[in-house]
């Protein structure tokens, strides 16, 4: 991760955030998306039409085929779940519920239930503690901005909640291929 120009990215974040022209939102998506080298993907993930579709679908046809639910908990609710939020346009409650699944994935990874050197744990303390490598760190800190953050405003258009949500997944899957390549 190349060193980051805390102005600019503040910018880009509030941009993220608030910005209501889908242009000028395109390009603070880019640039946060540029310290983790993954502006690109986000660039090829707008022109294909299908895309935030195609991640939902996945989901749901993951969990019709999950055959013992012991070898993935959860994959067939969380396919369901996420068919009935996105068909509900409540984006907020589809990122908390992706978010979720990152963060239990992120403490099983690390796992934080057998460790004793944190009183609290939080994204921020997993990283300032080196347990999250930077580009990670802010793919979650990402995440939890579109899932948790208050003041964060989905209601700009579906152009704006389109380029969120390619964003939400281009994190989401690079970190769950993370977890996945570090448990191999």
């Amino acid at each position: 991760m190349k060193k980051v120009n805390i102005k600019k990215f503040d910018v880009a974040y509030e941009h993220l955030a608030r910005e209501k022209d889908p242009l000028l939102h395109i390009k603070a998506v880019e640039l946060l998306l540029a310290e983790i080298g993954m502006e690109d993907e986000f660039t090829d993930a707008l022109k294909e039409k299908a895309f935030v579709e195609n991640f939902f679908l996945l989901w749901e046809r993951a969990g019709m085929e999950e055959v013992d639910p012991k070898e993935r908990p959860g994959l067939k609710k969380l396919g369901e779940l996420s068919k009935l939020l996105y068909e509900k346009s409540d984006y907020r409650g589809l990122c908390k519920l992706f978010s979720d699944v990152a963060f239990r994935h992120l403490a099983n990874f690390l796992r934080l239930e057998e460790r004793k050197d944190f009183k609290t744990i939080t994204d921020h303390d997993l990283y300032t503690k080196d347990f999250m490598p930077p580009e990670v760190y802010l793919q979650f800190f990402l995440i939890e901005t579109l899932a948790k953050r208050n003041d964060f405003d989905w209601n700009r258009g579906e152009e704006i909640a389109r380029q969120n949500l390619i964003c939400f997944i281009l994190c989401f899957g690079d970190m769950y291929e993370f977890f996945h390549e570090e448990e191999e």
